[in-house]
């Protein structure tokens, strides 16, 4: 089974070339630029190479002159593609030794026509290569020509990697320019020489505050004096009769002239 890579920044590309040529039976490994291509090539092993022309960093022109230039990958077949409103420089690819030129968006059978006669002649050098006597062990006297040195970086990586150092240093490195602001700002008495406190980053939550004493409580005591029903009273009050009125006594001495006396007659 052959096996293909895939470079493209575009993920809609690597989409449609992968489902494409994968329903042909090839193997396919994908990648979004040519850095992390270059890391692949040792463990993909790839037969055809498909490489952008226009991607960020390193092209596929690098790419096409980097395989032609090393020995072990004398057999892969490279494709160039861009897009339709792309340019590709064909001087540029005559001058990597490119083996096809190919436009995006894929056609299926473009893109097939285009993979399947170089997937062969790959398979065909790869079997003359390992033939070759003499290729399984290189004579001591003999160098392989200088490869061209390809720096490898990865972006992405190295991001991931500085936010994980300042995120673990971040607290000592707060504690300590706090530090030293604080010693600027400090009068330069040598009563003052103590540094001051730093207050904690996470200070503890405030705890709530004791209520205070509850104040003694007192009950009102009502004394209440009972009343004696009596006979003959209202509404539970004593009610007692009038005393009879006592006649005022007759003066003595006759009575004056035109007023009856009260006097029995003797």
């Amino acid at each position: 089974m052959s096996r293909i890579l895939l470079v493209d920044d575009s993920p809609h590309a690597q989409r449609m070339g992968e489902r494409i040529l994968s329903d042909e039976g090839y193997e396919v490994v994908t990648v979004s630029n040519a850095d992390s291509a270059l890391i692949r090539l040792a463990d993909v092993d790839p037969d055809v190479v498909l490489a952008d022309t226009v991607m960020p960093g390193r092209t596929g022109y690098e790419i096409c002159q980097y395989l032609k230039m090393s020995p072990r990958h004398r057999h892969v077949r490279v494709i160039l593609t861009a897009g339709v409103l792309e340019p590709l420089d064909e001087v540029q690819s005559q001058r990597v030794e490119a083996d096809g030129i190919l436009k995006k968006p894929f056609e299926a059978s473009a893109l097939l026509a285009a993979v399947k006669p170089l997937a062969e002649a790959a398979a065909r050098g790869r079997a003359e290569t390992a033939a070759q006597p003499g290729t399984a062990v290189a004579p001591p006297e003999a160098k392989a020509p200088a490869a061209p040195f390809v720096a490898v970086v990865d972006a992405e990586h190295v991001h991931a990697a500085v936010t994980v150092a300042l995120d673990a240093s971040m607290e000592a490195m707060v504690q300590e320019i706090t530090r030293r602001v604080l010693a600027a700002l400090r009068p330069q008495h040598p009563e003052t020489h103590a540094e001051p406190a730093i207050a904690p980053l996470h200070p503890e939550p405030p705890q709530p505050a004791t209520p205070p004493p509850a104040a003694p409580r007192y009950e009102t005591v009502r004394r209440v004096t009972p009343l004696r029903m009596r006979a003959g009273s209202m509404l539970g009050l004593h009610i007692s009769p009038p005393e009879p009125e006592t006649p005022a006594p007759a003066p003595e001495g006759p009575a004056p002239e035109g007023q009856p006396s009260d006097r029995p007659p003797e």
